[in-house]
């Protein structure tokens, strides 16, 4: 040890290894290139330090008596970022795809629709809720944002993505729907004023987090908006009771007919109550100062649908003029034709500038709606009950703050209309006057608050949805819901200001992010870095068009005389197909990319050095790997790996300067070369440049938790991890603390761990669980063992056979190693008789040895065989063979019929029963691996039946 001084502090450090070691022990210090299986070369600039003599590479760096290093200073966060932006700029690819970019929620959508595509329904919904509530709400009435943003609009036409969540989320309401776990209560209380879209979405994102919520509500009835201001033709009532009640049924208190400033006072919720949430919406609408305004006939629209929907009759005449051209002014419009009247509506823009949603718009003509657009009130006339709306024609000029080109009157244009009723859409706002009577700072029709937290001029009350954001879609609401939620978990940890910093400039507060989780998370989640390609039609020329999958709405004429929903769901079949219509954009290894997690803590762009950008082909021609050079950083891992590791050379450096790349040798694709380790370099590329092929209809990027166990595949039972999402299985990776250190192809594509006999076999033909008893209980038999099963599994198969009598063995025989792993790993000459295709570690064991038939160090058998009289290496098949022979448990008896726990080629005289050995994935326990070593079997997923069972 040496001792140096690092960050100002004398530290010990071991001395003769890099320093990037032992820094990368106790913090964060960025880096693609280094391993420490082989001598460093710096190449990728990031792993940075400054010392007295100027800033050097770490993975370079020797420990010396006395040195002093800095890690985190200005200076060499300034190179870190700018070496990440160099990087940055020639990377093509997308981070996630446009669609959850899209999304106000920045939900996965890609996750999500790769569940639907396998008809995982439950998990799809349990994705979405990650980020926002009432999925069978926003099914219907979401203005699919994402689908503006969707990539097939370069191809044909975007993807069904709100009727794809609407089928699912039905789905999920319809057969329990999920519900999260609550985690036990943080003894924090929480008041929500507003059970609308804001305050539902942040009552339960504050109750997953374990506080206590109870959310206070004006009306009869939760929902807002979504209750008082959609038709039910849009949104039935029981779904939107159903939605609501996943909400409330995760333990939240509701006191509704409680009104703020009525009912209670904000200084009586604060101090019963540790945060308060407003979320009171938008609920004044906008005049427009007109003469005649005041005049009988003339309604609101907030105030018609709120009337209408709490099922107080409200009388129109014949004629009914709506003015306004968003998504209210279009429900008041279609649900004003329901209640018998002729509707016109009036729009002082022309019918591209309108802010309602397009489908919106083509439903209510369909449904007889009139419009006349580039038009605009000038005064209502009548005597004293509106009779005529006088309205003159308009003009579009030049773009206003909204972007849309402003409206301006031609003058003389004025015309005169009948009308019975005047409904005004115009917009909404909050109440100001009664904001500043709480003493929350108000400004144009809103709550002033913090732009990062949300938090208002009052300590502790936060704010979201329409009284933060004015008039907005039930999606918007939601996501401010969620992330006063957020905010307000960390106020009362008393982190809300470290937060607020590390989401503003997060390269100022590296040290405090790496330590502490909660500013990690909230970093990670609110502010990730996203990386864009720059595309256009010509970019999608090649992908086949397939049409979008439509329902057929009800008969207009049908629709218009009722209030029933007027769009069917899609059939199953056409989700499943529609969801493979997905071009999966976003990159699937965007949970585990450093070059993502690197450019999130150091703030890094994109587009800080624009120019000339590589865009090279994409290899998929290998039936398990993807090769991507557009995000390949040639940090140089995989080239080394195969190399001087694996010594198969299946990619290396081709061509130089900026268009260097990746490849294999030249003239080949990553299909024509062969190795047993090809797949160890998805786990080697720190960036998704290679990444794999996973067995499902449409894999998702998804966020796995890493289970270790060992891989069942042969003898030596490499430690692993198995990856896995919500249940399911997805992929095997290595794992970095295991003894074998790489894993090879067979593992993870072979996929041994996934693989398990559904049913018992009977003299090869299929039988129930019951008859595979009933053999069992009307023959001897004599119970073979096979090496699918744990130490603990054999033990508890030789002690029932022992009491009941039974004869037993296992395929198994032959004898055990005498060879360790270190005594392998010092020899030089090796007698090698065991076949490196079936048991791949043995290349990496044996690289630089010389194999030899005499004056050999050590021996390599494949079993069965004994040992010689050197340290003797036996590779057995199946992964647990050590432990039958060490439990005596070797070779078959003779036997009129034989019962099998797990498989075997084995050919057996007489009747035979084979029992599933139980997935392995499912298993733990212990194994005894051909070096002797016990190794632990850990369980990733809740398994089937396995034979024990019979046997209890």
């Amino acid at each position: 040890m040496v001792r140096i001084i690092l960050n100002g502090k004398e530290t010990e450090v071991p001395e003769g290894k890099p320093l990037i070691e032992f820094l990368r022990e106790i913090g964060h210090v960025p880096g693609f290139c280094y391993t420490n299986e082989l001598d460093p070369y710096g190449s990728c600039r990031l792993c940075l330090v400054s010392t007295p003599r100027g800033v050097t590479t770490s993975c370079t760096l020797k420990p010396m008596e006395g040195l002093s290093v800095e890690t985190l200073s200005e200076e060499v966060i300034s190179m870190r970022k700018t070496a990440l932006e160099l990087i940055l700029s020639d990377h093509y690819g997308d981070c996630i795809g446009p669609c959850q970019e899209g999304c106000p929620a920045h939900s996965d959508v890609q996750g999500y629709l790769a569940l639907i595509a396998m008809g995982k329904y439950h998990e799809a919904v349990k994705l979405m809720k990650e980020k926002y509530i009432l999925p069978a709400v926003l099914g219907r009435v979401c203005p699919a944002f994402c689908e503006e943003a969707c990539r097939r609009n370069l191809v044909d036409e975007p993807l069904a993505i709100r009727q794809l969540k609407r089928f699912a989320a039905d789905y999920d309401l319809e057969h329990g729907p999920w519900m999260p776990e609550i985690p036990p209560s943080t003894g924090k209380r929480v008041a929500v004023v507003g059970g609308g879209p804001a305050g539902l979405a942040c009552a339960y994102y504050l109750r997953t987090m374990g506080h206590e919520v109870t959310i206070i509500e004006a009306m009869p009835e939760l929902g807002g908006m979504m209750r008082y201001g959609i038709p039910p033709y849009r949104l039935p009532r029981d779904v939107l009771d159903r939605d609501i009640a996943t909400v409330i049924d995760t333990g939240v208190e509701v006191r509704t007919n409680t009104a703020l400033g009525r009912d209670v006072t904000l200084e009586e919720l604060r101090e019963e109550y540790d945060a308060v949430f407003l979320g009171v919406g938008a609920w004044r609408s906008r005049r427009m100062g007109i003469p005649g305004e005041e005049l009988e006939g003339v309604m609101h629209g907030i105030e018609f649908l709120r009337r209408v929907n709490t099922g107080e009759k409200v009388e129109l005449g014949e004629r009914v003029i709506v003015v306004g051209g968003g998504n209210t002014a279009m429900d008041v419009a279609r649900t004003a034709l329901r209640l018998g009247a002729k509707v016109t509506v009036v729009y002082r823009r022309s019918r591209a500038e309108m802010p309602a949603n397009p489908r919106e718009v083509e439903e209510a003509i369909e449904e007889g709606v009139k419009f006349l657009f580039l038009t605009n009130p000038v005064r209502i006339l009548g005597d004293g009950k509106v009779e005529e709306v006088e309205l003159i024609k308009m003009r579009l000029g030049e773009p206003d703050a909204s972007g849309r080109r402003r409206p301006i009157p031609i003058e003389g244009s004025e015309f005169r209309v009948k009308a019975d009723n005047v409904i005004l859409a115009i917009g909404q706002y909050c109440d100001e006057d009664f904001l500043r009577g709480l003493g929350i700072e108000a400004k144009r029709g809103k709550a002033v608050v913090d732009d990062v937290t949300l938090q208002t001029s009052v300590p502790g009350v936060f704010a979201g949805g329409d009284l933060v954001l004015g008039p907005s879609t039930v999606i918007e609401s939601i996501a401010t819901g969620r992330r006063a939620a957020i905010m307000i978990d960390l106020y009362l940890k008393g982190k809300l200001e470290k937060a607020r910093a590390v989401l503003t400039e997060p390269e100022k507060h590296i040290e405090k992010v790496q330590a502490d989780d909660d500013l990690y998370r909230v970093l990670f989640d609110l502010r990730p870095y996203n990386h864009w390609k720059k595309v256009t039609e010509k970019d999608y020329e090649d992908v086949e068009r397939k049409p979008r999958a439509r329902v057929e709405l009800l008969n207009p004429e049908a629709r218009k005389g009722n209030f029933e929903e007027v769009e069917p769901s899609l059939t199953e079949e056409q989700v499943l197909e529609e969801a493979k219509r997905c071009m999966s954009c976003g990159c699937m290894e965007v949970f585990r990319c450093k070059l993502r997690e690197y450019a999130t803590l150091y703030n890094a762009e994109q587009d800080t050095f624009d120019g000339e950008q590589n865009k090279f082909e994409i290899d998929e021609s290998h039936p398990f790997v993807v090769l991507d050079n557009n995000k390949c950083v040639l940090c140089g891992q995989c080239v080394r790996f195969t190399h001087d590791v694996a010594g198969e050379g299946v990619l290396d450096y081709l061509f130089r300067g900026f268009k260097t790349r990746i490849l294999p040798p030249l003239g080949e694709t990553l299909g024509d070369v062969e190795g047993l380790f090809i797949g160890e370099t998805i786990d080697l590329c720190p960036v998704g440049a290679i990444t794999e092929k996973l067995p499902f209809v449409k894999p998702g990027p998804w966020k796995t938790t890493s289970v270790k166990t060992v891989c069942n595949g042969c003898s030596f039972a490499c430690e692993m991890n198995i990856e896995v999402y919500d249940g399911m299985l997805v992929r095997a990776s290595r794992a970095e603390d295991g003894w074998n250190e790489h894993l090879c192809d067979i593992c993870r594509f072979a996929r041994p761990w996934a693989e398990d006999l559904i049913q018992p076999l009977l003299n090869g033909d299929p039988v129930s669980w019951e008859e595979a008893k009933r053999f069992m209980e009307e023959n001897d038999y004599a119970l073979i063992l096979t090496p699918e099963l744990t130490n603990e599994e054999i033990a508890f198969f030789k002690g029932f056979a022992e009491k009941e009598g039974i004869q037993i063995g296992s395929t198994v025989e032959g004898g055990l190693s005498t060879a360790t792993l270190e005594e392998v790993r010092k020899a030089k000459r090796v007698l090698l008789k065991a076949d490196p295709e079936k048991y791949p570690l043995l290349k990496l064991l044996l690289r630089d040895k010389e194999v030899v038939e005499e004056n050999y160090d050590i021996a390599v058998l494949e079993g069965p065989a004994e040992p010689l009289d050197v340290p003797t290496l036996i590779l057995h098949e199946g992964v647990n063979a050590a432990g039958l022979i060490n439990a005596g448990v070797t070779g078959i008896p003779e036997s009129k019929a034989y019962v099998v726990v797990g498989r075997t080629e084995k050919e057996l005289r007489g009747d035979v029963l084979i029992l599933p050995a139980g997935l392995w994935a499912a298993k733990e326990g212990i194994v005894t691996n051909a070096f002797g070593m016990e190794l632990e079997v850990g369980k990733a997923v809740e398994g089937g039946k396995g034979a024990a069972e019979l046997f209890s």
